[in-house]
């Protein structure tokens, strides 16, 4: 049974029935009570709720919006509040408006639209309430295009929630964007203004982009920007974990300095003796690991000394970001896949954002690991990641330093990537000895020639570049009947004897490794040439320091000209091997089955810091 009460019409005197036991609730609107009996008469409240809800668009058609005011008013109401509209009367509010869409396309009829496209949690709305939220935004977006792009907003804002919540968000994006290609656009630039920054939580991020890979997946057309979005945004977090932990060694070696003094060697029982050991502790055990996570149960290295808050969140964000993004992309490069071209796209959408994002930002730690899983996944996108870097290391019309950063990633990869066939490493070996020898044949003359040798940092990368993969790999690149490919041993002795003199000019440690495993090997002798090398730096720091005090200068050669400030910005590229050992817990452990630490290609022969 229904009672209507107008507090302006019903006379005093009236006698109400006894409904004060049986109203389960009250739904409020404007100055009328419409008291819902329980018991037998559900489907007649309903009907006469129908036909308030009616009447109401009736009277805004006459530009009186009272009524719908106050229904407007009760939906805005938080999910919390017990005055909220309920489930069943907002169920046929969205019935009764979805056959009379034109009613309240209006000035007056807008805030009841926001109101309803902004319902929140409208999607732990049970089934029946759920399915006719969807069908009413569904009418209002088809008959009123307009209020589409008001819709697409608020679907692309809720990505911070999780997938299990978000799959009806999905439905009515998937909906439109077969309806309305031309939304495209705008999405495209919501999933940008809606991307949680990051500060905010790792949960909001992952979310977000679980979402946005979700969004692709029935949106082709947005997925190279989408992908292109995430990049960005990874990168960036991969950068500024990057630049924490740097401040933090620069710290952590000013601490040392400032502790340890001259005589920092014995005095290790002073009050700083725990610190100190700390950060003694954190850099035999980076040697031995290569880099850890910070917070490694497994009785690894930490660092025990002031981590801040920030390295800790950015790790951990970058860590969670990266494990997903992989976790989603071999789903796309199963042979299926693959065969019917969609696994295809999705690696030539990341080669290319690759090329353009990862490899010209300095110096990026972590995010280069998607091609470094994405690639091992076949061996013809192992090829394929190839011929892209020797395309890169040897394009005319690359800049010097792309180039030599993608020799320097066609050496790490060399080196790390376990699923690499012979066949692959010994191409590659044998492309890098050819170019080498073309290089020395052509140019050794210049030498002698005014300018600097950083005129040859392209020479001198490439060389690195082998003898990185020659640690690594020198095993593979035996034939069956032990004697070197591409007649390496030839190949080195020529080069480490030219005038380029490669070992004085490539990365230090590189070389001593290089020159301990070449002499085991019976490859090259390289240390006389070290030792010379070391002698005329020393000659050439003494002889300036003399010349300083009015003494002759001890000539340097022609690497005079080569400024300090272009060596060192030199050394530095050199010293860049981006697939490094990962310190993210996480990602470490989901590329274990595609990388090689270095125990298991050269443990014999870990260095101990000599050369000999």
């Amino acid at each position: 049974m229904m009672v209507f009460e107008s507090n302006n019409k019903r006379p005093a005197t009236e006698e109400l029935p006894d409904i004060e036991s049986k109203k389960p609730r009250v739904d409020i609107v404007g100055s009328t009570e419409i008291y819902v009996e329980a018991g037998n008469d559900a489907h007649f409240s309903d009907e006469m709720y129908r036909k308030f809800i009616k009447n109401a668009l009736d009277e805004l058609e006459k530009n009186d919006p009272m009524q719908i005011n106050a229904i407007t008013s009760q939906i805005s109401l938080s999910a919390k509040n017990p005055d909220r509209i309920s489930t069943k009367n907002f169920t046929i509010l969205l019935e009764v408006l979805s056959n009379n869409i034109n009613k309240v396309d209006s000035s007056k009829g807008l805030p009841l639209i926001q109101c309803i496209i902004n319902f929140e949690k409208w999607w732990e709305l049970p089934d029946p309430a759920l399915g006719k939220y969807i069908f009413f935004i569904k009418v209002l977006c088809s008959s009123i295009p307009k209020w589409w792009q008001d819709v697409a907003m608020i679907m692309i804002s809720s990505f911070i929630l999780s997938s299990e919540k978000t799959t009806q968000h999905h439905e009515l994006l998937k909906y439109f964007l077969r309806m309305i290609p031309s939304s495209m656009s705008y999405i495209d630039s919501y999933l940008i203004r809606y991307f949680p920054n990051k500060n905010d939580s790792k949960k909001n991020i992952v979310n977000y982009i679980s979402n946005v890979l979700m969004l692709t997946s029935y949106c082709q057309e947005l997925k190279f920007q989408a992908w292109s979005l995430i990049m960005e945004r990874v990168i960036s977090i991969d950068v500024e974990l990057q630049n924490e932990l740097d401040e933090l060694d620069d710290d952590i070696d000013d601490e040392m300095v400032d502790d340890d003094g001259d005589d920092s060697d014995e005095d290790e029982d002073d009050e700083d003796e725990d610190h100190s050991g700390a950060e003694d502790d954190a850099e035999d055990d980076e040697d031995e690991d290569d880099g850890d996570d910070f917070d490694d149960a497994d009785g690894q290295e930490e660092y025990n000394i002031d981590l801040t808050q920030g390295i800790k969140e950015l790790s951990n964000k970058l860590d969670a970001i990266l494990s997903l993004l992989s976790s989603e992309i071999i789903k796309d490069m199963t042979p299926e896949k693959l065969e019917s071209g969609e696994g295809i796209g999705t690696f030539n959408t990341l080669t290319t954002l690759f090329k353009t994002h990862i490899l010209p930002t300095y110096y990026t730690r972590s995010v280069q690991y998607i091609m470094f899983h994405l690639s091992q996944q076949q061996l013809e996108l192992m090829d394929s990641y190839l011929v892209t870097l020797i395309d890169i290391s040897f394009a005319a019309n690359e800049t010097s330093e792309k180039r030599i950063k993608s020799l320097q990633y066609l050496g790490s990869y060399i080196a790390r990537a376990k699923k690499l066939s012979r066949t692959q490493i010994v191409f590659v070996a044998s492309y890098l000895t050819s170019w080498l020898n073309r290089y020395v044949i052509e140019r050794e003359e210049e030498v002698n020639q005014p300018g600097g040798m950083d005129r040859f940092k392209h020479f001198y990368a490439a060389f690195q570049a082998l003898c990185y993969i020659f640690c690594f790999r020198h095993k593979d690149l035996r034939d069956v009947d032990g004697s070197w490919e591409c007649e390496l041993d030839k190949f080195f002795t020529r080069m480490v004897i030219s005038k380029f003199n490669p070992l004085k000019y490539c990365n230090e440690n590189v070389m001593l490794m290089f020159a301990r495993i070449a002499q085991e090997e019976d490859v090259a002798y390289c240390f006389s040439i070290i030792e010379n090398n070391n002698n005329e730096l020393l000659r050439g720091i003494m002889g300036k320091a003399d010349s300083s005090r009015g003494g002759t200068p001890t000539p340097m050669g022609p690497a005079t000209s080569w400024s300090l400030a272009t060596r060192q910005q030199f050394i530095d590229l050199q010293s860049y091997f981006p697939y490094d050992p990962l310190f993210l817990k996480n990602y470490k452990n989901m590329m274990k089955e595609y990388y090689i630490e270095w125990s298991e290609a050269g443990g014999e022969y870990e260095s101990d810091g000599s050369d000999e």
